[in-house]
């Protein structure tokens, strides 16, 4: 018994030493994307690409309303085999539709990701140079992708010295 509370007492320093010598940073990407000027031309680009797809879904979108509502005001006098080969071209140009907006859904990801791609990297180099000088071992985010907060919890004393996003924000508008 006393051999197992030695190893556990042991144990329990060790993690204790090695917790206190860890040092973790933390920053809110958002908040030095939000504060870039690149920010608004990079919307401006991605609104614009969006307007003119959302142009043509719409034009695709009523031509399949219309289609639909001939077929409903038809259907009474059309023979059973009409009746089938209406209802798969319906289904099909439904099923166009449906692959246009993934495609388009696809390609806003893709510019997105090439317009900010250049910025993030930019980011990952200033975080990495401060985790450095700072001698952090980790850097978090701040909050999830959805918005939910990682940091819980932080003190008024480690968020001045743990925070990297005001420095994060000065670098990359140096």
């Amino acid at each position: 018994m006393k051999y197992f509370s030695t190893i556990l007492f042991l144990l329990f320093g060790f993690a204790i030493a090695a917790s206190a010598q860890t040092r973790i940073g933390y920053m809110d990407p958002q908040r030095v994307l939000d504060n870039l000027p690149e920010k608004e031309a990079i919307e401006r680009q991605l609104n614009r690409f969006l307007d003119s797809r959302e142009a043509e879904f719409e034009e695709k979108a009523i031509e399949l309303q219309n289609m639909l509502a001939r077929f409903q005001q038809e259907a009474p006098n059309l023979s059973e085999q009409e009746t089938r080969r209406r209802q798969q071209e319906l289904q099909r140009r439904d099923q166009e539709l449906e692959e246009f907006q993934m495609r388009v859904q696809r390609e806003l990801e893709q510019r997105q990701a090439e317009l900010l791609g250049p910025i993030l990297q930019e980011m990952n180099i200033i975080i990495e140079s401060l985790a450095t000088e700072m001698s952090l071992d980790y850097v978090l985010n701040e909050a999830t992708s959805e918005g939910e907060m990682l940091l819980l919890f932080i003190s008024d004393d480690g968020r001045e010295r743990l925070s990297l996003t005001d420095k994060v924000i000065q670098r990359m508008l140096q």
